[in-house]
């Protein structure tokens, strides 16, 4: 089986060739947890306080119990002032932020958990709040709610949410601002001819408007064809709708996990190499999964792979 291509300047997305054999997997969201990055905001801040005095106003001990806050806590705070993130985390940094979470311990979202940890914020999401809320009571701790984020606009203000409740303001704006730099750079430097693509990685459902892997892909100047679909999020697309709606590129989420899956005999099918032999991308599932300030380094990969493929052959 060939190899997968790959340049430093794609930043972690991957030119399959062929596809047949692709390993794939989806992220095994567990209970209301979420997974989701690249570029230089992406790297934790290591800085400490900058003196004593602000130490006072700050939570020192903050629990996440969602990954995607763990993300954005391991880039707003100092490691010291972490008291714990969630368990599913690993891979995530691993892909996206490697080392960043190396000392910092995790939690099973447990009332032990809180007991041991002792933390004076927890960062929960809105469908683990209700628990959250019940094991703050045993331990005096305070409870933010932080919403998923689907698009930019939501990105702002949940950064903006977590950057205050952790004391760490101007280091939230100062992703945002990187953020808007970059979102402003790709709409300035569009294609006048969209390329048609789907994110699909061989299962019944694709994503499309009301998504943030339709933000993405929306920002990196292409066309989802998914989001034509009556359905504002996820819908049916079986090999069958691939081969009807003819992309001209397929995204490929790829997670760090191994092993075969159920998927993998979609993406082995004869006609996807037969039809997009050089023109499947997989990208780190998690790039794609939470919103954070890195979602507009995800569009830039994008779009630059998508410039970088070859011409498509005449397979119809």
């Amino acid at each position: 089986m060939t190899m997968p291509r790959q340049t430093e300047a794609h930043r972690g997305l991957r030119i399959h060739i062929p596809v047949s054999g692709a390993k794939l997997a989806g992220w095994v969201l567990v209970g209301a947890f979420l997974l989701v990055p690249m570029g230089s905001a992406m790297l934790p801040n290591r800085a400490s306080p900058d003196s004593a005095s602000s130490v006072f106003n700050k939570p020192m001990r903050i629990m996440s119990t969602m990954m995607c806050n763990d993300l954005l806590l391991l880039m707003l705070v100092p490691p010291e002032r972490i008291a714990s993130i969630t368990y599913l985390a690993h891979d995530a940094v691993a892909a996206l932020m490697p080392g960043a979470d190396r000392g910092v311990a995790v939690n099973h979202g447990t009332a032990e958990d809180v007991l041991l940890q002792r933390p004076d914020l927890i960062l929960a999401g809105t469908f683990s709040a209700p628990m959250a809320h019940r094991l703050a009571r045993r331990s005096g701790a305070q409870v933010v709610e932080v919403e998923a984020a689907n698009n930019f606009e939501d990105i702002r203000r949940v950064v903006r949410k977590v950057g205050a409740a952790v004391g760490e303001s101007p280091r939230a704006e100062a992703l945002l601002a990187e953020m808007d730099a970059k979102l402003a750079r790709l709409a300035a430097e569009r294609d006048d001819q969209p390329i048609r693509v789907v994110a699909w990685s061989g299962g019944n459902s694709v994503p499309g408007k009301g998504t943030l892997t339709h933000t993405i892909i929306t920002a990196a100047g292409a066309d989802n064809i998914a989001a034509r679909s009556p359905d504002n999020r996820y819908s049916s697309f079986g090999l069958e709708e691939l081969l009807a709606t003819r992309p001209e590129v397929i995204l490929q989420g790829e997670t760090r996990w191994d092993g075969p899956s159920l998927r993998d005999s979609q993406f082995a099918h004869p006609l996807i190499d037969r039809h997009w032999r050089r023109h499947v991308i997989t990208y780190p599932d998690a790039a794609y999964t939470c919103g954070l300030p890195q979602s507009a380094d995800a569009a830039i990969t994008l779009r630059n792979v998508l410039r970088s493929l070859p011409e498509r052959e005449a397979t119809w």
